[in-house]
């Protein structure tokens, strides 16, 4: 995959409305919330809620590689954000003009059933992502149907050219299937009689017994699965992570 190097600019980040999380990259840090430098945070969607540190990026995430956007935006201070998507990842749309930095959006699998969305444009996470990029076109075709486990192992601090950011560097941990929150969410079409065929209704399992209305419910304990072990074909879907108080999904659930 060739990429054109972005022009140096400040990070700004910007929101999509179908995540329930977002991720970005803080090359300087933050210290109004206490986010160290050269690390990620987690943010649940909504207006009002602070980003997070997290792990996540430490321990792996599923990347969905099929469904990544980049482009070239522009946040001016008190002015409207402007995107412009590139035609694929591969194919980047000239550099549109002064005020324009690369961005990119990458959906992530936290665990089975928890989607975030790495969603910013920043000079740091850009060329990161380049670096990566690199090594995900690579190993691709040779692991067709699969997602990649990627992990954050360190950064390299790097010149821009007016000033200096920090790159995350990255490393693909193996191929796995399809998490469950990549799944589409659409309800199947009913599927009409097949003529010459007579169609019959799948037998129904017996219902479950119902839970003592007085009794708590028990707490979670099964472990984690981890990345690429084979999800059993008669258990039933598992109900969306509790998040903790702050909303944000604990790191390290696939390890």
């Amino acid at each position: 995959m060739t990429f054109q190097g972005p022009p140096p600019d400040s990070d700004r980040g910007f929101d999509g409305p179908s995540y329930p999380f977002y991720i970005s990259w803080h090359a300087q840090g933050s210290a109004e919330y206490m986010i160290q430098p050269a690390t990620f945070s987690l943010r649940q969607s909504g207006s009002g809620n602070p980003p997070q540190p997290t792990e996540a990026l430490v321990q792996g995430t599923v990347w969905d590689i099929e469904n990544i956007e980049t482009g070239w935006q522009c946040w001016p201070s008190g002015g409207a954000k402007e995107w412009r998507s590139n035609p694929t990842p591969a194919q980047p749309l000239p550099y549109p003009g002064p005020g324009f930095i690369e961005g990119l959006k990458i959906p992530m699998a936290l665990d089975q059933n928890t989607i975030a969305c790495w969603d910013q444009a920043a000079v740091g996470a850009w060329r990161g992502f380049c670096q990566i990029a690199a090594a995900i076109a690579q190993q691709a075709p040779q692991n067709p149907g699969l997602y990649p486990v990627i992990r954050i192992v360190g950064a390299t601090l790097t010149s821009t050219g007016k000033n200096s950011t920090q790159v995350p560097n990255f490393e693909i941990m193996q191929w796995v299937p399809q998490p469950a929150c990549f799944a589409p969410q659409a309800q199947p079409a009913p599927q009409a009689p097949v003529q010459g065929f007579e169609q019959h209704p799948a037998p129904q399992q017996p219902p479950a017994a119902p839970a003592p209305v007085a009794a708590p419910p028990a707490p979670a304990t099964a472990t984690a699965p981890q990345w690429g072990a084979p999800t059993p074909a008669a258990a039933p879907a598992a109900p969306a992570p509790t998040a903790p108080s702050a909303g944000v999904p604990p790191a390290g659930a696939w390890n």
